[in-house]
C-alpha cells in the first residue's frame, strides 16, 4: 500500500504579512473618556496642545506679527533666523510694556479731563437754562406791561373821543340855537357894526398918518427953501 506524504509547510513572508496601522489622535482634555497610552507617538503641537491653547497661541502670534506660529512650533521652524526675529519683537514689546504705567497715568488724566468736559456741558446747560428763564420772565413782564398799557390807552382814547364828540355836539347845538334865535340875529348885527367901526377906525388912523406925513413933508420943503438962501 502506498503512503502519501503530507505537504511541507510553506515559509511565511514577513513583508507580505498584514498588520493594523496605529492612527495617532490628539489628547483629549475633557469628556468622560479614559486616558489611553500610545495615542501620541511624536511630540507634535497639533496633537499635544489642546484646541483652546492652540487658538490662544495662534491669536497671540497673529496679533504681534510673530515669525513663528506658537500653536504650530516644530523643530523645523525653530531656526536661528526665526529666533532672532522673535527676540527682537519680544524685546521691543517688553520695552513698550514698561511704558504701560505712564500710559495708564495719561489715560487716567485724559478720562478725568473728559469728565470735566462733561461737567462743563452740564453746568453750561444749567446756566443757559437759567438765563433763558430770566429772559422769558422779563419778556413776559414786558408783554404784560404793554398789555396793561394797551388796555389803559384804549380806555383813555375811548373816553377822550367820547368827550370830544360830546363837546362838538354841544358846540354845534349852541351854534344852531344862537343862529336860529334872536340872539343869533343880534350877534350878526353886532358883528356887522363891529366890522364897520373897525373900518372907520382904520380910515381915521390912515388919515392921521397921511396928515402927519404931509405936514412933515411941508416942514422939510420949507426948511430946504430957507436954507437955500444961505447957499452961494
Amino acid at each position: 500500500m502506498d503512503i502519501k506524504q503530507a505537504p511541507k509547510p510553506q515559509p511565511v513572508d514577513n513583508h507580505k504579512a498584514t498588520s493594523t496601522p496605529i492612527n495617532p489622535a490628539p489628547i483629549k482634555t475633557s469628556g468622560t473618556g479614559k486616558f489611553k497610552a500610545g495615542q501620541v507617538q511624536q511630540a507634535s503641537a497639533k496633537l499635544m496642545l489642546p484646541p483652546a491653547i492652540q487658538g490662544k497661541l495662534s491669536a497671540i502670534s497673529k496679533a504681534y506679527g510673530l515669525p513663528i506660529d506658537l500653536s504650530q512650533i516644530s523643530l523645523q521652524s525653530a531656526t536661528p533666523e526665526n529666533i532672532k526675529a522673535l527676540r527682537n519683537i519680544t524685546e521691543l514689546l517688553t520695552a513698550n510694556s514698561k511704558l504701560l504705567p505712564e500710559l495708564m497715568k495719561l489715560t487716567a488724566k485724559l478720562l478725568k479731563s473728559d469728565i470735566k468736559l462733561a461737567e462743563f456741558h452740564v453746568n453750561l446747560t444749567k446756566c443757559a437754562a437759567k438765563h433763558q428763564t430770566k429772559l422769558d420772565k422779563a419778556t413776559a413782564d414786558i408783554w404784560l406791561t404793554m398789555a396793561g398799557y394797551g388796555a389803559k390807552s384804549t380806555k383813555l382814547e375811548h373816553r377822550t373821543n367820547v368827550r370830544e364828540r360830546l363837546i362838538s355836539q354841544r358846540t354845534e347845538a349852541y351854534s344852531e340855537y344862537y343862529q336860529n334865535s334872536v340872539y343869533g340875529t343880534e350877534s350878526k348885527i353886532i358883528d356887522a357894526e363891529y366890522q364897520i367901526a373897525a373900518s372907520n377906525r382904520q380910515i381915521l388912523a390912515d388919515g392921521k398918518q397921511q396928515k402927519m406925513e404931509s405936514a412933515q413933508s411941508r416942514k422939510q420943503k420949507l426948511q430946504e427953501y430957507i436954507n437955500s438962501a444961505f447957499v452961494d
